[in-house]
């Protein structure tokens, strides 16, 4: 009979949640229901403004949305979501006087946001995707910047956060209105637990099924991840280690070449009798002493001389060489831009061009600690480097036109040369020539010229001996290696022979000994110099 008794009696109780009637979890639902206006509120005010100050400064989405009726319908969602929040409340505000009506009411004017979320976040995921599709498949910029898939989920995510946090609120009031406490609250019928609260309790003990439980611990991590994890990473874009030069003091001036004047001819002397009236020789009239004395300062050339001055290269006035802004544990890196376009490293990777470049920079110099492979990254991840530690040069090269750089990357192309860096270009083919030459003067430089680097330049000198400056190579855009100057120093050179090509390894590229020398030894001037200017930027801007 007990027994009968027991199982007629309602549940109170599903594992540690109470199921018996509770006026105070119903007032925090009505409450929480009526604090929707607040978010409605924002919706209307913050939304549409933000929306189109974002159109505003981007007129080629502005178009693209206009099209498509983006535009027109994410302003409704706005609106709608702004009523629906006054109806919401209104309902929470009536709940507040518990009966089946009201809290059927409330769970139907809630059941609402449901649709209205959806329809917002695919409206934005659609939006975005259309992007990337736009203009044939070139995609259109934002913020001056190209997108990508990645770009365009986190800006699907950031977009979305509020609205997905609102659908997020309103699932568990409508988690609270399921439970029993609430409910019996409300109607004053008890009975056994709802879903609600089962699914409370599941919270609570992470599931009683093994594998239910496991279900949802997969099904939970894999959303977090893709949802919020990932979008996290995002947001930082990559990182960068900080570029070190050998710290130390050497002498900017401890050449293997120096200069050297041919030396004079002895002159013959005419003998003549003292009476003789006759003069047996005449002189050239090109032979006179003026323009011997103009042929002897102008043909200055350079020679070999491996014992010029004891010492390092750098700057301070040292023989240990190095440069005093530079780092006790550095490592010289080879770092190439990565500018989306077609061959944009010339085979460098598989031909290990940088790296022995790299060996033959240390052979040359005695600064030994080099990397031990070649890096590469995007043009917008220079913005990442600290201004004590930025790359004294980077390497640009392709052997098809530029890629997509967008107007960000040349801005921040830009900032990074007139701050000190030394941007050095390589063209591959006739068609990188091109493409690089109006990317330069028309995008990052407009206002400075490209100009011929004149063979005496210091450029040319140190460590090693150019007297008829860039040698010539294979010509892809010209015979001359051009630059850009900021104050004084040269932040661009452009050499239009393929440079790299002679760095590349045995089986890759088919180079006589004497022109894989010149081609080191040119880059080695290059970055030499580059440390140089590196090194007055940094000291500068620790001052």
């Amino acid at each position: 009979m007990r027994r009968t008794i027991q199982k007629e009696l309602p549940e109170t109780r599903i594992g540690e949640i109470p199921v018996h009637a509770s006026v105070g979890k119903a007032r925090v639902v009505s409450v929480a229901a009526m604090s929707l206006l607040g978010l409605g509120v924002l919706a209307v005010l913050v939304g549409p403004s933000l929306l189109m100050r974002f159109l505003s400064s981007n007129p080629d989405v502005l178009g693209l949305f206009e099209q498509r009726g983006t535009t027109v319908t994410l302003l409704v969602c706005f609106r709608l979501l702004g009523a629906l929040s006054v109806v919401c409340a209104l309902c929470g505000l009536l709940s507040l006087w518990r009966n089946a009506f009201t809290w059927k009411l409330l769970r139907s004017s809630l059941l609402v946001v449901y649709p209205l979320v959806a329809i917002f976040v695919w409206q934005v995921w659609s939006a975005g995707f259309a992007i990337l599709a736009a203009d044939n498949g070139k995609g259109l910029e934002i913020g001056g910047q190209q997108q990508d898939p990645a770009t365009i989920i986190l800006l699907w995510w950031r977009v979305c956060l509020p609205a997905l946090g609102t659908a997020l609120y309103v699932f568990w009031l409508h988690v609270m209105l399921r439970s029993r406490s609430v409910y019996n609250a409300f109607t004053g019928l008890a009975g056994a637990p709802m879903d609600g609260d089962r699914m409370l309790e599941d919270l609570r003990t992470h599931g009683r099924d093994p594998h239910q439980r496991r279900s949802l611990y997969h099904s939970a991590v894999t959303h977090i991840l893709i949802l919020v994890v990932i979008p996290w990473l995002m947001e930082f874009g990559g990182c960068v280690e900080a570029y070190r030069v050998p710290k130390g003091s050497g002498d900017p001036v401890v050449a293997m070449v120096q200069m050297a004047k041919p030396k004079k001819k002895k002159k013959n002397k005419l003998s003549l009798r003292p009476n003789s009236a006759i003069i047996f020789e005449v002189p050239d009239l090109d032979d006179t002493e003026v323009d011997q004395e103009m042929e002897e300062k102008t043909q200055v050339t350079y020679v070999a001389s491996a014992n010029a001055k004891a010492g390092k290269p750098g700057k301070g006035g040292g023989t240990e060489g190095g440069w005093p802004a530079g780092m006790d544990k550095y490592k010289i890196r080879f770092i190439r831009l990565d500018h989306g376009g077609a061959g944009w490293d010339d085979g460098m990777d598989g031909s290990s061009a940088d790296i022995n470049f790299l060996r033959a920079f240390a052979q040359a110099t005695g600064f030994n600690k080099i990397a031990n492979k070649g890096e590469s990254h995007s043009i917008a991840l220079l913005r990442k480097y600290p201004d004590d530690g930025f790359p004294p040069f980077v390497y640009l090269t392709g052997n098809a036109g530029m890629g997509r750089v967008t107007s960000k990357d040349a801005e921040i192309l830009r900032e990074y040369c007139l701050k000190g860096g030394m941007l050095i270009v390589d063209a591959g083919s006739a068609i990188f020539h091109r493409s690089f030459v109006d990317f330069i003067t028309r995008q990052v430089f407009p206002d400075k010229p490209l100009l011929d680097i004149a063979d005496d330049d210091m450029i040319y000198q140190l460590p090693n001996g150019f007297p008829n400056g860039a040698p010539e190579f294979w010509h892809h855009g010209g015979k001359r290696a051009l630059g850009m100057k900021h104050e004084g120093r040269w932040m661009v050179f452009y050499h239009p022979g393929d440079m790299n090509d002679a760095w590349k390894s045995q089986g890759y590229t088919d180079v006589t000994p004497e022109m894989r020398q010149s081609a080191m030894n040119l880059g080695i001037n290059l970055v030499f110099y580059a440390f140089n200017q590196w090194d007055d930027a940094v000291t500068k801007a620790r001052k």
